[in-house]
């Protein structure tokens, strides 16, 4: 039997569309993480130094990961919500990311005919692994109109006996609505009601700026799986770290034997660097979130100037939003034609699955008031 060979055509549209551009990029609007410290910024807020790094072996991680990371990562969802069941390092498994969280999730509880929820537009992956593995998938579709928000009534109009996993992502990606407690309490009694799976993509749960009520208790549902990672909230993408909690030991079971026939491990540099993050984790976010808030200021004065171009809602919590761009281009030419003369990038809403003339917009990064700048300057 030949095995299938990957081709350039099955990558996620979006890094299609970012190889095929020819230009050099200098900066991009689209990034969806959160300023990025290096290496020497992170191990100085330790006040260790390098020398705990320097102490460490470079053998195999354990496969679960370190004791001592997954208890940092408990006691970081602990204080992000209110459920009710007591969690400890057992109930963590990490990753290399949480694309392949994610996609050990898939693998292990999807079968060829279930059906899945999935909100869009969203990550390709959401609903492309369904779709590879002969699943129906079964969507939300947001609409500006409603300032990107769904109700419950949206869930249920699609919720079926066949129904085997809702996937939620709240802060959401690419739009920054929000599932805020008061809907997350319905949607857990409705994945109850139906037996069905939830996965819960927290990713940029702690990037909270407005303090609303993203607080939720899904891990009192032994059904339920919440997915997190060290690039978004923490803008530590060059740590390769995510994680899956969940209270179902034999699905944790089944994600680590789905682990073992992947990465096997983690890097064992990584999970130090991880933790000394968890151990600063206070501070980090809340330095990224007054950042986010300073270029949604930024972004809301750049719009004023050019409200004749683009509109926008802006993100109730995250670091992403959609911004319509009012072109007759279609919206893959604008941002091939913005890259090439300024050398930016800004993603095409319909890479994520989004009908109409949007883009996708980070607010994580300190260069943002630059890149507008050249972006202001290239309009003119």
């Amino acid at each position: 039997m030949v095995s299938h060979q990957p081709t350039q055509d099955e990558l996620p549209a979006h890094l299609q569309f970012t190889q095929s551009l020819t230009c050099p990029i200098h900066g991009s609007l689209s990034d969806s993480t959160a300023h990025s410290l290096t290496l020497g910024q992170l191990v100085e807020m330790s006040g260790q130094g390098l020398e705990k790094i320097n102490a460490l072996k470079l053998g195999y991680a354990s496969l679960k990961g370190r004791v001592s990371l997954r208890t940092a990562i408990v006691n970081f969802h602990h204080q992000l919500n209110h459920h009710q069941s007591q969690l400890n390092e057992d109930n963590v498994l990490t990753f290399c990311g949480a694309q392949e969280a994610l996609s050990a999730i898939y693998q292990s509880l999807l079968q060829p005919g279930d059906e899945v929820i999935v909100v869009t537009p969203n990550y390709p992956s959401l609903t492309q692994m369904a779709e590879k593995l002969g699943c129906k998938v079964k969507t939300i579709e947001l609409s500006s109109l409603q300032k990107w928000q769904f109700t419950i009534e949206d869930i249920k109009t699609q919720i079926s006996a066949k129904t085997q996993l809702i996937v939620l992502n709240s802060p959401h990606n690419p739009t920054g609505s929000i599932i805020d407690s008061s809907l997350a309490e319905q949607l857990l009694t409705l994945a109850k009601a139906y037996d069905c799976y939830l996965i819960a993509d927290d990713v940029s749960q702690a990037s909270n700026y407005n303090n609303l009520a993203l607080s939720h208790r899904y891990l009192d549902y032994d059904k339920a799986l919440v997915v997190s990672v060290m690039s978004k909230s923490f803008g530590l993408a060059g740590i390769r770290i995510g994680w899956v909690i969940s209270n179902n030991e034999a699905v944790l079971e089944q994600l680590l034997v789905a682990k073992s026939l992947s990465s096997i491990c983690c890097s064992a540099i990584d999970e130090e660097l991880a933790e000394i993050a968890f151990e600063q984790s206070a501070k980090i976010i809340r330095g990224n979130n007054q950042l986010i808030q300073v270029n949604i200021e930024h972004f809301n004065t750049f719009v004023q100037t050019h409200s004749d171009i683009f509109q926008w809602h802006p993100p109730q919590a995250g670091l992403l939003s959609l911004v319509e761009v009012m072109t007759k281009q279609p919206i893959e030419l604008w941002a091939r034609r913005l890259a090439e003369h300024t050398g930016i990038l800004a993603l095409p809403a319909t890479m994520f699955g989004q009908k109409g003339q949007y883009f996708r917009l980070g607010l994580g990064k300190n260069n943002f008031k630059n890149l507008l700048t050249k972006l202001d300057n290239y309009l003119r």
